[in-house]
């Protein structure tokens, strides 16, 4: 007599509004508990053993499937020296984790000197422009491109990414900066170095950058920025392609 073997009684599919919420629900518990990384792989262990896959997973991998369904409440943070090493947070332990990130991968803290910082490249963080990507010129003389950069000269440039941009910041006017919006600022400089492997006193201004700029007062971006009244400035949008074309004339 044949046996019948029992069969195993299929889980019910995950929806993908079912999927963030049980991915979130794991993220959330797992810094409740400790502020350690929690690793990409990780995070598909812990899905793989709630069998919390969504069914229209398809071919997407983790990384697709938090980026359409679970952000902006998830989002992975990696370090670009390290691209394996893949972390998943939420917004309140986000800058906490880099930290840890970062000092994982021998960061080392500087204190930086925002004073120090010659002028053109304060300004590539903190000026207005219309969804235009912001250069920095990585060589002397140093100075930023708003649009892109002549392909030509591209290996002397370096993008100033939008996570590390303050628009609208009065950089000209340090002293009158508030102490939150100073250290703000010198930690997305020091990160943005660390990113592209730079060093921020690299940036510093030397006896001739002085020179340079009492002789000649910037771009005319700049002289048009520090011409505004201080509670115009930070409004100032100035249209991309008159800001491409002013961030280069002397």
């Amino acid at each position: 007599m044949s046996t019948i073997k029992p069969t195993r009684m299929a889980c019910m599919p995950t929806s993908s509004a079912e999927f963030k919420t049980r991915l979130v629900q794991i993220v959330q518990s797992h810094y409740a508990a400790r502020r350690t990384p929690l690793l990409l792989a990780r995070l598909g262990t812990e899905l793989d053993k709630a069998d919390a896959w969504p069914e229209e997973r398809g071919q997407r991998n983790l990384k697709q499937l938090i980026n359409e369904f679970a952000a902006p409440d998830v989002e992975l943070i990696w370090d670009k020296r390290s691209p394996a090493y893949i972390a998943v947070v939420t917004p309140d332990v986000r800058e906490t984790v880099i930290a840890q990130m970062e000092e994982r991968l021998g960061v080392r803290a500087v204190a930086v000197r925002l004073e120090e910082i010659v002028r053109p490249v304060l300004l590539a963080f903190c000026i207005n422009v219309h969804d235009q990507p912001v250069y920095v010129r990585r060589v002397l003389p140093f100075r930023y491109e708003v649009g892109e950069v002549d392909p030509e000269q591209a290996s002397n440039y370096v993008l100033v990414e939008t996570e590390y941009r303050r628009p609208g910041l009065r950089v000209e006017r340090l002293q009158s900066l508030s102490p939150v919006d100073k250290a703000d600022l010198a930690n997305r400089i020091q990160r943005w170095a660390a990113a592209h492997g730079l060093t921020v006193e690299q940036f510093y201004k030397s006896d001739k950058d002085a020179k340079d700029v009492i002789g000649d007062g910037g771009t005319a971006l700049d002289r048009l920025i520090a011409a505004q009244a201080p509670d115009v400035a930070p409004r100032l949008m100035v249209p991309a392609d008159i800001a491409q074309i002013l961030s280069r004339l002397r």
